[in-house]
């Protein structure tokens, strides 16, 4: 009887929401896009960059930044990450804000020195997640690992690597689109973002090497959502909006990430997409 339950307060949050964004376009698709900004769960109205509360997370230590945002149907929970600069952990939130976390990242024992972008692999049922196995080296800023999460202990297993010099040699954003592993690198000294793709069938452990890639102007980027070939990300600096067109490999500015004044101050950093289909 707990499950039914459970299950309708899901289904009604959806219906909700769906009702609230029901004159949004997401690119022929019905579906909500949904944003963490603080501590708060939001909806994300992808033409002009509007948030609307949804739930406040309760309970969260008070400084902690959560970072990137990950919806997974077959759980019926977002996943995120918090302390993404040390100890990184993995958490899970229900629809109806509640959470949990899972636990800290971590690898044959270890902690990975930091993290930094989180997506999903539907076709293979895996989280992804790009770290830094690197902690030795100093001032080490750069991901340049790809990990598996088992989405049940924070467990990781190691999936890729990228090593190269010049830039791109660091996974800044990750997104998966068309059985392909989309990384994306800020380079702030030469005013560039790369956008480089990988066959997840190359997921195997091997070390990478970005041959084909795009550039864009360098943004702040905390977290970037799928919806058909658009990419959306906003920056952090500008409060800018901005999608990339994975296909047709243009850029354009929506407008600015907005909402109103109880969400306080507003950092987006984190995004998901959620197909009604799936609700």
């Amino acid at each position: 009887m707990r499950w039914i339950t459970e299950k309708n307060r899901h289904y009604q949050i959806i219906v909700v929401c769906a009702l609230v964004l029901s004159c949004q376009l997401l690119n022929a698709q019905s579906g909500l896009v949904f944003g963490l900004t603080g501590h708060h769960l939001v909806t994300v109205n992808v033409e002009n960059g509007e948030l609307t509360p949804l739930h406040k997370l309760e309970g969260l230590p008070a400084n902690v930044e959560l970072r990137n945002l990950v919806y997974i149907a077959k759980d019926q929970a977002f996943y995120t990450t918090m302390n993404f600069r040390s100890n990184p952990s993995l958490l899970r939130i229900r629809a109806t804000g509640d959470w949990e976390i899972v636990g800290v990242l971590q690898m044959t024992g270890s902690i990975p020195y930091f993290c930094e972008a989180l997506t999903y692999d539907p076709g293979k049922d895996q989280l992804l997640v790009s770290a830094s196995l690197d902690g030795a080296i100093p001032q080490d800023k750069k991901s340049e690992a790809i990990l598996i999460v088992d989405r049940q202990t924070a467990r990781c297993e190691l999936a890729a690597t990228i090593r190269q010099n010049p830039s791109p040699d660091d996974f800044d954003e990750i997104a998966v689109f068309e059985g392909r592993l989309f990384g994306m690198d800020g380079v702030p000294h030469m005013s560039t973002t790369y956008i480089y793709p990988f066959n997840l069938d190359h997921l195997d452990g091997r070390e990478l090497f970005a041959g084909t890639k795009q550039n864009i102007p360098y943004f702040t980027m905390d977290d970037v959502v799928v919806i058909g070939h658009l990419l959306y990300f906003p920056d952090a600096k500008t409060q800018g909006w901005y999608f990339f067109d994975l296909r047709g490999r243009r850029w354009y500015e929506l407008g600015k990430v907005h909402g109103p004044a109880s969400l306080g101050r507003i950092k987006l950093t984190g995004l998901a997409y959620l197909p009604l289909s799936q609700a």
